[in-house]
């Protein structure tokens, strides 16, 4: 009986280590009602707070990207003792919470490929100097066409999306377009971001007067303006098919 008792604490002291070392979510619980204050900012980032799916198995941001693009999934955040949110796990959206999630996506896609006032406008001449010395003047671009990349250092969906614009710029390589982004930060911010990231466009600095010229309002927004200085394309946010949607704006302002 009392060898019986000792194995029984053993496997029970056993079990807890084994769950805590295997549950992520050891010591969390799922946020209430009243535990995050109204207003409160919660960024989705995996590199900063850890995002699991529903087998609690840790996702990267691309995944991440693609589990919120389907509007299939909510994150739920969980708390420590002191409220501060330490995790994130995404649950099956109920059907009206998908149903607002898709409402709201197609108003945003509606906006940025219908409803956008600025297509089919004149693009609005810019003369601006890169940090690397070289100016970029729109209204001498004419005769190409010209990719907008509008972005700031610490939106992390911009970054995302870096490594498929620099893909763009090898696939257009030696024709007629132009890739050229503009910063809300400063330079030397700019300068210190590029130290451990990779981002191939021309790279204008201190760009908040530009991005309200064109009436930017949300990041990253891409705008892409033909070779006649016209603007035949706008879009905010990055989606499933970015580099594809990009791709075919881009191929359908080239000869063929």
């Amino acid at each position: 009986m009392f060898s019986v008792k000792i194995y029984f604490v053993l496997f029970f002291n056993f079990f807890i280590a084994y769950s805590q070392t295997t549950n992520p979510l050891v010591g969390l619980k799922l946020a209430g009602p009243g535990d995050i204050k109204p207003g409160t900012g919660m960024q989705l980032d995996p590199n900063s707070t850890p995002i699991y799916d529903e087998q609690l198995k840790k996702i990267n941001a691309e995944d991440l990207m693609k589990f919120m693009m389907s509007n299939e999934f909510i994150p739920e955040p969980y708390l420590d003792e002191k409220k501060t949110v330490k995790a994130f796990v995404l649950r099956r959206a109920t059907p009206d919470e998908k149903a607002m999630m898709e409402k709201l996506q197609r108003g945003e896609m509606a906006m940025d490929q219908q409803k956008n006032e600025l297509i089919g406008t004149k693009g609005i001449d810019f003369n601006l100097k890169d940090i690397k010395g070289k100016t970029h003047k729109l209204s001498e671009l004419k005769g190409k066409v010209v990719v907008l990349n509008f972005w700031f250092v610490e939106c992390k969906p911009c970054i995302t999306e870096m490594p498929e614009l620099n893909d763009l710029i090898k696939e257009f390589k030696d024709q007629d377009v132009e890739f050229i982004s503009i910063a809300l930060n400063a330079e030397k911010e700019i300068k210190k971001f590029l130290k451990k990231n990779t981002f191939n466009y021309s790279i204008i600095s201190d760009g908040q007067a530009t991005a309200q010229t064109y009436q930017v309002k949300g990041y990253p927004t891409n705008i892409i303006i033909d070779k006649s200085g016209i603007i035949q394309y706008v879009s905010t946010g990055v989606g499933p098919n970015n580099k594809e949607n990009l791709q075919k704006a881009v191929n359908q302002l080239l000869p063929n």
